[in-house]
């Protein structure tokens, strides 16, 4: 008799805490809509080549791959290089009001809206709080797809 007593306490344990009330399910962090669309790591799987574009479309092709990190407080460029820390506003325009401040040709919004883009994109402006860098990073976003450009030239980007 004295060996079954364990377990009898055993299961007298288990049936209380069957008794005890659940635990509350983990809160999940609040992410803004902005911090959801922008901060990932971009990678360049298309380009459009601008009326005034420095580069030929090979050279634009050897920038296919290369990535662009944006965190929550700053990011990386293969043009811009590294900022630590940068402001960052947003606005939403039309694709097409982009493609003609961007001076590209008239074939460009056809070639972002079939890469994923949509009519209606929204450009963030990093400005890097060190005003010793190059000039801010814009990002045009929309439908899970970006688009930056430098020197006459759209990169088309995903997330990696």
């Amino acid at each position: 008799m004295a060996q079954s007593r364990p377990w009898r306490e055993l299961l007298i344990l288990s049936s209380l805490a069957g008794c005890l009330p659940p635990d509350e399910p983990a809160k999940k962090p609040h992410v803004d809509v902005d911090t959801q669309n922008l901060v990932h790591t971009w990678i360049v799987a298309d380009h459009i080549l601008g009326k005034g574009a420095s580069i030929t479309p090979s050279e634009a092709e050897g920038f296919h791959g290369r990535t662009i990190e944006i965190t929550a407080i700053g990011y990386t460029s293969p043009w811009q290089g590294t900022c630590e820390e940068a402001s960052r506003t947003k606005r939403v325009r039309g694709l097409t009001e982009v493609i003609d401040e961007l001076e590209m040709s008239p074939s460009a919004s056809g070639e972002a809206t079939a890469f994923g883009l949509t009519t209606s994109v929204v450009e963030y402006r990093l400005l890097c709080n060190d005003r010793k860098k190059p000039p801010p990073l814009l990002v045009y976003i929309s439908a899970g797809k970006a688009m930056t450009c430098f020197n006459g030239v759209c990169y088309l980007m995903k997330p990696f």
